[in-house]
């Protein structure tokens, strides 16, 4: 009779536990993830430059601000007619700037919601990004749908933009704006039509530098004076502004980059509509991927704790905000600490204390001491030769004499204290 062979399993090492690097043990720390549901995509988030960086979202006709404490929200700036696009803090955390798709551009107190500071209409076409200048702070820049590029003197807004930049020649709508460190005249724009233009305040009629991404631009950051970032299409590309050359370009998502973020731990954040948000090392020449995350819907925005990196947070185009806090250390403890507190430690300080070499301790029927050790009645003997008597003194019973004995070693004490004091 035959019998059906039965298969062999495979025999397979162990495998050993991953190794996982310091940067994977960093960005695992952020836990205790909250999730906000909003009716409509999020389209900006900002944190405040200064302490505690308390960090605004814009998504529908609102602004909302969250708490880096308690990441609950704690302001709401709702006095829009149309749907929010960008929300930008002033370096000092004073003022807050916000354009909508009607045009409308508004500054408020950023602690005082209903405080409206300065209205602008700089076109009537959307306006997607407005931004403070990063070291003048009465400098506004603007980019419409227009194609237009406005700088405002908000101390001044009655005769309009102070620079206009309308012999650029941008072909498309203008998604992003960012300011180059290290010199404060430069401007990078991102444009629709797929390049990316370095302009000067000093010459707004003339493009110092171009450069083509092949695809729309939805992002633009300047990681260093010397290295600009462009998201557009489904790759990142990174520039040199010295050599004005390309000199890399990722290739990480599946679909179009949407906006960009500096950990400021030597990181670039990346988002994408593939769901997806990755940190890549830009310190390293082959710009290195150090961690990423995957949520349900793709990404718009994110952010990072600018000053102690304390929140990570990522706006959906579901309406989700995804807010991670990261895990605190445990403070390090400077010595030993005492069970109990100093008040009780001093009160107990004295109970184990034996005396000194002349201190009696009464056990029993004798008298202990460091040098000699006497019976009881050895020494009424010499109480008795002390006071010159015979007949009364018999009646003196052992425990009466340790009673006595007790009372005159505490008069004792209590004599070498005063002694001590001066007293």
């Amino acid at each position: 009779m035959s019998s059906t062979k039965q298969d062999l399993l495979q025999a397979r090492a162990p495998t050993l536990p991953s190794k996982t690097t310091p940067e994977q043990r960093y960005w695992r720390s952020y836990i205790t993830p909250q999730l906000i549901k909003e009716n409509h995509p999020i389209t900006s988030i900002e944190f405040n430059p200064t302490t505690p960086n308390d960090f605004a979202i814009a998504s529908a006709t609102k602004i909302q601000v969250f708490s880096s404490k308690t990441r609950q929200v704690i302001k709401t700036f709702s006095r829009f007619k149309d749907v929010v696009y960008s929300g930008n803090y002033r370096y000092d955390g004073k003022l807050l700037v916000a354009s909508d798709a009607s045009g409308l551009v508004s500054i408020y107190d950023s602690y005082q919601p209903r405080n409206l500071l300065v209205s602008l209409t700089p076109s009537s076409h959307p306006t997607h990004v407005a931004k403070f200048h990063p070291t003048i702070g009465n400098q506004l820049i603007t980019g419409s749908d227009d194609r237009m590029l406005r700088v405002y003197d908000i101390s001044q807004t009655s005769n309009g933009p102070i620079i206009q930049f309308d012999n650029i020649d941008h072909e498309d709508y203008i998604r992003s704006v960012n300011f180059i460190p290290g010199d404060s005249n430069l401007i990078v724009t991102g444009c629709y039509d797929g390049n990316v233009r370095i302009l000067d305040i000093r010459d707004p009629h003339r493009v110092v530098a171009k450069f083509d991404q092949e695809n729309p631009v939805e992002d633009i950051l300047a990681v260093s004076s010397n290295t600009l970032v462009s998201a557009g299409g489904p790759y990142v590309k990174i520039w040199d502004l010295n050599r004005m050359s390309q000199i890399h370009q990722l290739n990480n998502f599946n679909k179009s980059t949407t906006c960009l973020s500096n950990t400021h731990t030597n990181g670039l954040m990346v988002g994408s509509l593939d769901s997806t948000i990755k940190v890549f090392d830009y310190t390293s020449t082959n710009w290195q991927v150090q961690f990423g995350w995957k949520f349900g819907s793709g990404v718009l925005s994110c952010g990072v704790s600018p000053i102690n990196q304390k929140h990570f947070v990522a706006g959906l185009t579901s309406g989700l905000i995804s807010i991670r806090t990261k895990k605190t250390e445990p403070k390090v403890k400077q010595g030993i600490k005492n069970d109990v507190s100093g008040g009780y430690a001093r009160m107990m300080k004295g109970r184990d204390y034996t005396g000194e070499e002349e201190d009696h301790i009464i056990e029993s029927s004798k008298i202990i001491t460091n040098k000699t050790n006497k019976s009881v009645n050895e020494l009424m003997s010499s109480y008795k030769k002390y006071l010159g008597a015979s007949g009364s003194i018999d009646d003196i019973k052992p425990n009466d004499l340790k009673q006595e004995i007790s009372q005159c070693l505490k008069a004792k004490e209590i004599c070498g204290m005063l002694e001590l004091l001066g007293v």
